[in-house]
């Protein structure tokens, strides 16, 4: 049984808390929207990953606490930048004071 719960709506919930932390972690990239399209384009190879690791796991128990914490750590970053303590734009610049990249012709 608990080989399911952590394979099945834990590893759901710990997929989207990286999902969302990995905005907060990665770089923005040349055009700026990098660190938003990545995480979503990996969102299913990340709850894979989650998902088969808590089903393939010989201990079931040890599955749950490692999902849990990765969970937990990804949503430091997404609690930090929901509560305002930390700029979501890069480097505590405002998004009405950043202007976009000049792209090289």
């Amino acid at each position: 049984m608990l080989r399911w719960i952590s394979a099945g709506p834990v590893a759901l919930i710990t997929s989207v808390l990286v999902m969302a932390g990995m905005s907060a972690w990665l770089p923005a990239g040349r055009a700026g929207i990098d660190h938003l399209s990545f995480p979503i384009i990996l969102f299913p190879a990340i709850w894979a990953a989650l998902f088969f690791y808590a089903v393939l796991e010989a201990r079931p128990g040890r599955a749950l606490v490692v999902i849990t914490l990765l969970g937990a750590l990804n949503a430091v970053p997404v609690l930090k930048v929901l509560t305002g303590t930390k700029d979501a734009a890069r480097d505590g610049e405002t998004p009405a004071t950043t202007a976009a990249p000049e792209i090289p012709a």
